[in-house]
């Protein structure tokens, strides 16, 4: 009976989009894509060889010539198409992220084995007619061994299907199934050709196992970064999941350009050609070392480079590297745009054994590196103690919780009109059992890095709004507390709604309390921050401007915003030591009085200090040297024994 070739006439089209969308999508770097490519050009070239071959016998009638070019594409055919067994198991491998299991060379020859059986009875072929021979009269016949041919590749079949069940936590069950589909839909495709060869179904059921792998995993949204074309962060964090489920060992480097988004800014579209030299110069680096690394772009100007070498020294490539890319971006340095870049290497899992801390970590390292080297290890930042704090936060809150080692004091605020303590901040104390003391600027900043600052700041809230209540600030003396607020916070859409329910629990007036919001807040101003600052002004909680002067200062916010008062940063407060500091400090206090607003000011921590922030014109003053914080119980007698 004649093959019939509409199935293989179907998978061309298939192949074409397959390879279209690869390339539209940008999936052609990395270890994964490069593979899936291979596979996809070893199943086109078996469907193309299948083709020409079957359509020479509708064409031209058997010879010595026919039987000539039959042979040659049986042959093609034969080896491109058991070679997308022997590379689809590559590809699996490098899927789950298990390569390190084959590093060694013997192990990478084991796989082969296989299609080197089939390569060399393809070989002798010619000699034994052991798969198949090509006679004028019957045309394509298959040898009496050709059976081998296809226990080789059930080989790749069967340990495949283990290996993908015994990975499938690498996975997830799409991507699961997609990849299973090869051998499941072959398996079944390969039985219905053997029993009636007649009809050619393999390269169409593998076309269609292909476009499963596209739909389910080749996904640019999961894996590129589409503004690069660069393997993005979210396959950066799927890789390192995978890398840590498996229990591997590798070498993470971090490249950060920390004035990326002012690059960009001013670069526009350059920046990314700048973006794309500096990973072109890493990949050559890489390959003439024959370093094996993965690259990998997060947006505005992070790169991750995962090497599988965790004894190779990134220290010797970065000066070579950084004079190639500054070769190749000289038009763009040519400009005055120049990179910030600062450069980390990770072990994992031996000193960040988590992807989320590691992640963290990424984001925040430049931070804590000595700002006049380029390049630091991990184990330097991570025994930094801010550090720690800041990547512990959620742990130290917790333990905070459980034991009662988060409290809340209180610093008595002088107010100069009056010569009086009437007003107090709530300043927030930890004592942690691994960290010790924890004081409360660093308690703040690493509560906002790491996302904790609501929870913390919701507690504060509680805590204060009780005191506030059963006539606790009068017993010490007291017309108002002080709160400040995170941007965190005052972002949220129902922080209203929490404050008017403390409100009614604590039957608290709101003219007792006082919100102080950093000045630097303003500078994200959105409609939900706007609306929740003029709803606590109009129910009559003040508002603080706090920070002023520390560098964000826009005049005309202290005309639009709902504030009564504000108070100045300690950087300005430091501005005293001179004349020149000094006019300018009296100069700014008289103009905020003008306005008019109530000037606050912190860092009276001296006589010195405190005399020159009263003679500049200061409405209320705080700091050490007229009062520390400490507990409500504690204001509360000391008030009732000056009585």
């Amino acid at each position: 009976m004649e093959p019939v070739l509409y199935f293989d006439i179907c998978a061309v089209p298939i192949f074409i989009i397959i390879l279209c969308t690869a390339a539209f999508r940008k999936m052609t770097k990395g270890r994964s894509n490069k593979l899936f490519l291979l596979l996809l050009a070893c199943a086109f070239i078996a469907d193309a060889w299948e083709l020409l071959d079957r359509l020479a016998y509708i064409t031209y009638p058997i010879g010595p010539e026919g039987q000539m070019w039959s042979k040659i594409c049986e042959y093609f055919y034969f080896i491109s198409r058991n070679g997308v067994n022997a590379v689809y198991i590559f590809y699996v491998i490098s899927i789950t992220k298990t390569w390190y299991r084959i590093k060694a060379w013997w192990r990478k020859l084991l796989l082969f084995l296989p299609y080197g059986g089939i390569l060399f009875m393809l070989i002798t072929n010619e000699f034994t007619g052991a798969v198949f021979t090509v006679s004028e009269t019957s045309g394509y016949i298959r040898g009496s061994n050709i059976i081998l041919v296809y226990v080789f590749a059930m080989c790749y079949m069967v340990f495949g299907t283990g290996y993908l069940l015994f990975h499938r936590y690498t996975l997830d069950r799409g991507s699961w199934w997609a990849l299973m589909s090869m051998y499941l839909v072959n398996l079944a495709v390969v039985g219905v050709q053997y029993l009636f060869s007649f009809l050619l179904l393999e390269s169409f059921a593998t076309s269609l196992t292909l476009l499963f792998i596209v739909l389910f995993m080749q996904r640019p949204e999961r894996q590129v970064d589409l503004t690069t074309g660069l393997p993005g962060y979210r396959a950066f964090c799927g890789e390192m999941a995978k890398i840590q489920a498996t229990g591997q060992e590798v070498q993470v480097v971090i490249l950060s350009i920390t004035n990326a988004e002012e690059m960009a800014s001013f670069l526009k579209d350059s920046f990314y050609t700048y973006i794309h030299a500096t990973e072109e110069q890493v990949r050559l680096f890489a390959r003439r070392e024959r370093v094996a690394a993965e690259i990998y772009f997060e947006q505005p100007g992070n790169f991750y480079f995962i090497l599988e070498d965790t004894s190779y020294n990134p220290v010797q490539a970065i000066p070579e590297i950084r004079d190639s890319v500054r070769r190749a971006g000289e038009s763009i340095l040519k400009t005055g745009a120049r990179p910030d870049a600062r450069i980390v290497t990770v072990h994992f899992p031996a000193e960040i054994d988590t992807v989320d801390e590691l992640l963290r970590f990424g984001h925040n390292f430049p931070r804590f590196v000595d700002y006049n080297k380029i390049f630091t290890r991990a184990s330097a930042v991570i025994s930094d103690r801010t550090y720690r704090i800041e990547a512990h936060m959620d742990e130290i809150l917790d333990r905070a919780v459980k034991s009662g080692g988060l409290k809340v004091r209180y610093q008595p605020i002088r107010d100069v009109r009056t010569g009086s303590f009437d007003s107090a901040e709530a300043v927030i104390e930890l004592s942690d059992e691994v960290y010790g003391d924890i004081d409360a600027d660093l308690l703040i900043s690493a509560a906002e890095e790491s996302g904790l600052i609501v929870r913390l700041g919701e507690s504060v809230l509680e805590e204060a709004f009780s005191h506030a209540s059963r006539d606790e600030l009068s017993r010490a003396g007291l017309s108002r507390m002080y709160i400040r607020m995170s941007v965190n916070q005052v972002m949220q859409m129902d922080l209203t709604d929490t404050i008017w329910r403390l409100r009614e629990k604590y039957r608290v007036d709101p003219e007792q309390i006082g919100f102080g919001i950093k000045e630097s807040a303003y500078e994200n101003m959105s409609s939900v921050f706007d609306e929740n600052l003029r709803k606590l002004s109009m129910q009559g909680y003040t508002i603080v401007l706090d920070g002023f002067g520390r560098g964000y200062s826009n005049l005309r916010h202290l005309l639009d915003m709902p504030i009564k008062a504000v108070r100045l940063d300690r950087s300005i407060v430091a501005t005293v030591s001179d004349e020149r500091g000094k006019a300018l400090f009296k100069g700014t206090v008289s103009m905020l009085r003008s306005i008019p607003l109530e000037v606050m000011a912190q860092g009276a921590d001296d006589e010195e200090t405190a005399q020159l922030l009263c003679d500049a014109g200061c409405d209320i003053i705080q700091g050490s040297y007229y009062a520390v914080p400490a507990a409500m119980s504690e204001l509360i007698s000391r008030n009732s024994r000056n009585v």
